[in-house]
C-alpha cells in the first residue's frame, strides 16, 4: 500500500521534526496563555541545534532520539483527533478495539515515517522562519516556511486546538496539502471495497516494513 506521496510526506518530516524538538527543548512549557505561535517558536534554535548535533555532531543515539521524539510527539501531537478526521466517518462505526489499534498503528506510521526520513530532508543549515498565526476560538493556524541548501523552500501550517489548557496539532498542511486529508483519501480508497479489517491488516505490513529498515 502507497501511504504517503514521497514528496510532501518528506517535508512533513522535516517540519514536525523541527516543531517537536523545538518544543521539547523550550526552557519551560508554554502556558495555555501563550500564543500558538510563541509554542512553536519556542525553543526553536536549541531544537535545531539538536537536530543538527544528533544527524551531523555526534549527539544522541539513534535508539535515544527516538524514544525521545516519541515521548513529546504523544504529549503534544492529538493523535486521537488526527486519527479520527483521517478516517472520517467508519471511525464511528469501528469497536472500541478497533480503534485503539488503528490509533496506535496510524501514530506508529507517522512516527516511523518521519524518523526514517529525516536525515533525508535536515542539513547543518535547515531553519524556520515564522508567519504568524490566525486564531479563531479554540482553532489555531499557524504558518512557517522551512529553508535548507538542499532544495527551495517550502511552506507548513500547523492546525491546532486547544485542548483542556494546551495547544495541540492536529494537521500539518505542506504547501496546501493536508496531511490527514491525504490519509482520509487513501483509506476511504481501501474502505471502498474492502472490509475495516483489511485497513488494518495493511497498516501492519506497512508498520512491519518500517521497523525492518
Amino acid at each position: 500500500m502507497n501511504m504517503h506521496r514521497d514528496k510532501q510526506i518528506l517535508r512533513f518530516v522535516a517540519g514536525v521534526f523541527l516543531l517537536i524538538t523545538s518544543v521539547m527543548y523550550s526552557p519551560s512549557i508554554m502556558a495555555a496563555s501563550s500564543s500558538p505561535l510563541q509554542l512553536i517558536q519556542s525553543g526553536s534554535d536549541r531544537g535545531l541545534q539538536i537536530i543538527k548535533s544528533s544527524l551531523f555532531g555526534g549527539g544522541p543515539s539513534l535508539q535515544q532520539r527516538r524514544e525521545e521524539i516519541l515521548t513529546i510527539t504523544e504529549e503534544y501531537f492529538d493523535f486521537d483527533e488526527m486519527a479520527k478526521r483521517a478516517l472520517g466517518r467508519p471511525w464511528k462505526e469501528i469497536s472500541a478495539e478497533e480503534r485503539q489499534e488503528f490509533l496506535q498503528l496510524f501514530k506508529q506510521l507517522l512516527f516511523n515515517t518521519y524518523i526514517s526520513r529525516v536525515e533525508a530532508t535536515a542539513t547543518p543549515t535547515t531553519r524556520t522562519l515564522y508567519q504568524g498565526e490566525q486564531i479563531e476560538g479554540r482553532y489555531a493556524l499557524v504558518k512557517t516556511r522551512v529553508a535548507n541548501d538542499k532544495e527551495p523552500d517550502f511552506e507548513i501550517d500547523y492546525r491546532l486546538v486547544l485542548s483542556g489548557s494546551e495547544w495541540k496539532v492536529y494537521d500539518v498542511v505542506i504547501e496546501g496539502i493536508s496531511l490527514v486529508n491525504n490519509y482520509r483519501q487513501q483509506f476511504a480508497s481501501i474502505l471502498n471495497n474492502k472490509p475495516f479489517k483489511d485497513l488494518l491488516n495493511q497498516l501492519r505490513e506497512k508498520v512491519e516494513t518500517q521497523s525492518r529498515s
